[in-house]
């Protein structure tokens, strides 16, 4: 039985000893060079198991480019930088804002934030390993290092020599917890409750006339500056008891519902009218900003589809408002610092968190009589993505890659990536498209340093590439990471000045956008190249890591950092939610290995077409710990008859395993259909479509060679034992290669057991992938097993229904083939389907009525079955001389069970003792002499009495039903 807890540990110990991975790799340093580059994981703590499914992917691509003579870059990164680690950290030392850690040092901090991350990368790199992963994990690429840095700077200098870096004042996402910035791609999207209210913004010199806004942002009310309104719609104005209030006309039943209010609608006019409109702030008295409001027209950013039709704008804290003041010069009005807290330009609201606010601006317009209507909505709102609080929109002054420059060239670059699946492409260039400026700047402490020094007197910028760049009084500074890089200046050559470097850390996703460069050594440009010939990560990285890398290449080379994608989906439960602990569905990878093992788990995870969900199952997870215990069976079996590297075979090892000229039916089509695997095998696994090459050998493997060929063979070892056993050494060495990438512990295993001695290689990873024998492929002959195979399950569910064991022999079966040219081909098989089904007779007729077919049989006992191909009638009558047969097979299955269980092997001779019914006694007679000769039995006696005596002299016994009478067999092992 096959036990993986103990043969992991062996291979695994094993592979360590040796350093096989190392071994392997080297074979291939001179071939041709595949570049795969790891996207790095974050290492804040130990590994999903779809962090395992990840890795498993890319380990098999790796493996499976070893086999086909290419010297695979495979080395491991980790991502170790910004508010991931930074937030873990903070809760390590019981840290609440940022100002306790500069009150701590950030010396400190960082050099915890470093040694957090070794931590996880030591704990992850075990479990990556305990998964059968040969990635280079001796010397992974590390995100903290300097080396690492330097590449990133240079890509920053680059960007800037090229005219894409600029610094300017902008709206970002941006989290008042950590007091950072944030990227577009890194908002995470969650419910919120917020409050949902219409106001009144009084229109200026008219007593009562109101613009109605809707807002689920009360507290950027304070920041008002527009209105604003689409010129094409129609707006009207309503009388709504002694106010009039302007709102677009298919709003107006909808806000009047809210409000409970009854309008009149008085005049009707376009939106263009109304631009230019001054309107008063619904709370000026409370706030200290005077400034001449008005409407603006917007065809882009108003719609019909909710609020009012007339849109609040509030250009410091929205990206669409803030292309509108820009287009229309308002003033970017933002009074909200760093720690989410209005300045003093809010007036009375100054100090208060503008979230927290919410209720007391409602209370404000109450008050001031501006309040239309009041609810609350629950909707999708952004938070940061590391400490979940929800963001605010803030300008704010940051370093923005200016991707708006670039786009273009980017689109034409991921039209020229090959994706798998191919609507991965489409869904990224929808995401490109619709990019904003990449800000990189974020005000935090562990992350790549900004390499830009800015003049304390002029402003005068210098963008520094390397360490080579410093003064020499700073070219010994402890590493490249805050605090130390903060006490390196330049004097400025334009004035005099003295530049200090911008305080600001880099965007973590730019970090791993430079993987494929910074990640290179000494000497590996030149074999590699720059550009990664695969990168494999979950759909996720559409807005993460496929873009940054994207977006870095352009800056370094003006083309993609890589050449083709391969996308994968979520791991999510059964019913495909989200495995999440707090939900109760989240499943260890520690309970998954230590059930079934790495090997079970990763050919489980690889069955299933990558870029789809991966819903966790626990019975496919039985399912492929089923498969590969047919496959442990068959290596034993296969030991068994063809020797191996042990001492207790019984036949000596076969010193040159070459195969014979095959003549049988079964094993031209073994052999036919082996070629036939081993080619499509390739080819899904040449398009990256792996899923596919596992779906093939796992069916060739349990359907062709266990179900199917073995039934045959086992019987065929008495007669032509030479050709079976050549030909199944063959087919599992095949298959063992094939699944090498794929399950590489017990292909390890099966490879020392028994190829080893004979094929000589130190591994079964150091083979080449088979050469095809195209001659051997038969489609016809293929086709044909294809339709006995499916006869034959037709029969054994014809037994079944009849409760008529396969032991028991039936007389006869006609197959009437529905359409002509099976007949043909069926015809090789028939002795096989004989053997099989245990029939004495099977009859292929071509298009037979049913009369026909039952004179055939001669007989009222049938069981019928019908399909588009056949219809198939057994007879089931039983004859004397069937029963007798039956009775025999019976007992002798009996006799062999019991010889099994004691651990002889087929040389070890017993006596056999029966006590069976009279009538038992006489058939037996008949079969005595194949009876004795089938179980190797010296002699066969039947008794009939004194069974206490028998069960002292025998080893071993048992009492059997056989159709409803007791049989006792007592072996003794002579």
């Amino acid at each position: 039985m096959y036990n993986h807890k103990d043969l992991e540990k062996e291979i695994e110990s094993e592979w360590e000893k040796t350093r096989m991975d190392l071994k392997v790799k080297k074979i291939h340093e001179k071939d041709k060079p595949y570049y795969f580059c790891d996207g790095p994981p974050y290492v804040t703590g130990q590994i999903h198991p779809g962090t395992g499914w990840n890795k498993i992917v890319k380990d098999s691509y790796i493996r499976y480019k070893w086999m086909t003579g290419h010297n695979v870059r495979n080395q491991a990164g980790f991502d170790t930088h910004g508010l991931p680690i930074e937030v873990k950290v903070e809760k390590e030392m019981n840290i609440k804002n940022k100002a306790e850690i500069e009150e701590i040092g950030i010396e400190k901090f960082v050099e915890h934030c470093k040694a957090f991350a070794n931590k996880y990368i030591t704990i992850m790199t075990g479990q990556f390993k305990s998964l059968g992963v040969w990635m280079d994990f001796d010397d992974p690429y590390i995100t903290y290092k300097d080396s690492y840095i330097e590449a990133s700077w240079d890509t920053i200098k680059k960007a800037h020599e090229n005219g894409l870096l600029e610094e300017g004042n902008y709206v970002v996402p941006y989290c008042y917890r950590c007091e950072t910035t944030m990227a577009n791609y890194e908002l995470e999207y969650g419910e919120e409750t917020d409050p949902s209210v219409y106001v009144k913004f009084k229109v200026k010199g008219k007593e009562n006339e109101y613009l109605i806004i809707w807002t689920t942002t009360p507290w950027t009310l304070v920041s008002n500056m527009a209105v604003m309104v689409n010129p094409k719609f129609e707006y009207v104005k309503a009388r709504v008891g002694d106010d009039i209030w302007i709102v677009a006309k298919e709003r107006l039943d909808i806000v009047s519902e809210k409000a409970e209010a009854n309008p009149i609608v008085i005049e009707t006019l376009m939106g263009k009218e109304l631009e230019g409109l001054e309107y008063e702030h619904p709370f000026q008295d409370v706030i200290n900003k005077e400034y001449n409001r008005k409407v603006v027209l917007s065809d882009r950013f108003v719609t019909l589809e909710d609020g009012s039709g007339l849109v609040h704008c509030a250009p410091g804290h929205g990206p669409e408002d803030y292309s509108v003041g820009k287009q229309y010069g308002i003033e970017i009005f933002s009074p909200v610092d760093d720690h989410g807290n209005y300045t003093k330009e809010a007036g009375k609201l100054t100090g208060k968190n503008v979230r927290a606010v919410n209720p007391e601006i409602i209370n404000i317009l109450k008050e001031h009589s501006k309040l239309v209507a009041e609810e609350r909505i629950r909707h999708r709102y952004p938070h940061c993505w590391r400490c979940k609080t929800p963001l605010i929109f803030r300008t704010t002054r940051q370093w923005f890659i200016t991707i708006s420059k670039m786009k273009e060239k980017m689109l034409e670059q991921i039209n020229d990536t090959i994706w798998y699946p191919d609507f991965a492409k489409e869904r990224f260039k929808q995401f490109v498209s619709e990019a904003p400026d990449w800000c990189i700047s974020r005000q935090r402490y562990w992350g790549i340093p900004l390499p830009i020094w800015k003049c304390d007197k002029c402003g005068k910028i210098k963008l520094v590439g390397s360490r080579k760049e410093f003064n020499p009084e700073f070219q010994n500074i402890k590493e490249l990471h805050r605090p130390y890089i903060d006490k390196v200046t330049f004097k400025c050559d334009k004035c005099e000045g003295t530049m200090h470097r911008v305080p600001d850390v880099m965007d973590v996703w730019f970090d791993s956008g430079n993987a494929t460069w910074a990640s290179l050594r000494t000497g590996e440009k030149e074999i590699y190249g720059n550009q990664s010939d695969l990168i494999i990560e979950g759909q996720d990285q559409i807005r993460g890591w496929f873009y940054s890398l994207l977006g870095s290449g352009m800056l370094k080379y003006n083309t993609s950092a890589y050449k083709r994608v391969i996308m994968h989906g979520f791991f999510v439960d059964e019913k495909g939610e989200k495995m999440s602990k707090s939900l109760g569905n989240f499943v260890p990878l520690e309970e998954i290995l230590d059930k079934y093992g790495a090997d079970v788990f990763r050919l489980w995870s690889l069955s299933s077409a990558v870029w789809n969900e991966l819903k966790f199952n626990w019975n496919e997870l039985k399912d492929a710990h089923n498969d590969l215990n047919v496959y442990y069976n068959l290596i034993v079996y296969l030991k068994k008859i063809v020797g191996g590297n042990s001492q207790d075979s019984q036949n000596p090892r076969m010193k040159d395993i070459i195969l014979p000229e095959l003549k049988a039916t079964e094993d031209k089509w073994l052999y036919s259909k082996l070629n036939s695997v081993l080619k499509s095998y390739k080819e899904y696994v040449e398009d990256y479509h792996m899923h596919k090459a596992v779906k093939v050998v796992r069916n060739f493997l349990v359907d062709d060679v266990s179900r199917f060929y073995m039934k045959i063979a086992k019987d065929r070892m008495d007669t032509d034992p030479e050709t079976v056993s050549r030909l199944m050494y063959k087919t599992m060495k095949y298959v063992t290669i094939m699944l090498a990438p794929l399950v590489p512990h017990i292909t390890e295993w099966a490879y020392k057991d028994i190829f080893k001695d004979i094929e000589g290689l130190e591994s079964v990873h150091m083979f080449s992938f088979p050469l095809l024998d195209d001659n051997a492929i038969d489609a016809e002959l293929e086709g044909a097993a294809d339709l006995a195979r499916d006869i034959f399950s037709q029969l054994l569910m014809l037994r079944q229904e009849a409760k008529i064991k396969i032991r028991w022999p039936l007389k006869n079966a006609v197959i009437n083939l529905k359409k002509k040219g099976y007949l043909k081909n069926l015809s090789d098989f028939k002795d096989v389907l004989k053997g099989l089904a245990n029939l004495k007779e099977i009859s292929f007729v071509e298009e037979k009525s049913e009369d026909e077919l039952t004179k055939v049989l001669n007989s009222d006992e049938l069981q019928k079955y019908d399909s588009d191909k056949f219809s198939l009638y057994l007879n089931t009558k039983i004859s004397e001389d069937l029963y007798e047969e039956g009775v025999f097979n019976e007992i002798k299955r009996r006799i062999q069970f019991l010889r099994k269980k004691l651990g002889l092997v087929e040389t070890d001779a017993i006596t056999t003792s029966l006590v069976v019914p009279a009538e038992y006694q006489e058939i037996l007679g008949k079969w005595a002499e194949k009876l004795r000769t089938m179980t190797n039995s010296r002699g066969i006696l039947f008794e009939q009495s004194d069974h206490s005596q028998l069960s002292k002299l025998s080893d071993i016994s048992n009492t059997y039903k056989i159709d409803g009478r007791d049989v006792k067999v007592f072996i003794k092992k002579l």
